[in-house]
């Protein structure tokens, strides 16, 4: 398999770092050259992780210009261990906000997104993970 054109599993340790809701830092190509590191929150979907952003900001224009990202998703317990997902985003429309309601539901106890307004024009990106690494851990 060619890691940089396919998708690779998500192994079940990092599976684990990945459940429910968490809040991971991701890192994009911005214009100037330089990175941009942003926190997102994360969902695990199958063998992708996936986030809401208004579409709106930097974070979306540089996708749309180099969709290449990492996404670092630290243990909310032991910030040492986290699980790396380096890989390739794709943006797409979350034009009927059926994404940032579900998140609503399933994490906040709302049955639409309550922070915005729903006419804020809102996508949904997808990671597919090309690399995905964790540290090791070393007994003492």
């Amino acid at each position: 398999m060619d890691d940089d054109t396919d998708d690779v599993p998500i192994p079940e340790q990092a599976r684990e770092l990945l459940t429910g809701m968490r809040i991971g830092y991701l890192s994009t190509s911005r214009r100037d050259g330089h990175l941009g590191v942003v926190p997102v929150g994360v969902v695990c979907d199958g063998d992708v992780v996936k986030f809401s952003s208004q579409e709106a900001t930097e974070k979306v224009r540089s996708l749309r210009r180099d969709p290449r990202v990492t996404l670092c998703v630290p243990d909310p317990a032991d910030a040492t261990r986290y699980v790396e997902v380096r890989g390739v985003a794709e943006v797409e429309n979350d034009d009927d906000r059926t994404f940032i309601n579900w998140v609503a539901r399933e994490f906040m106890g709302a049955d639409e997104y309550p922070h915005e307004s729903p006419t804020v024009r809102r996508v949904v990106v997808t990671v597919h993970p090309r690399r995905i690494s964790m540290p090791r851990v070393h007994g003492g």
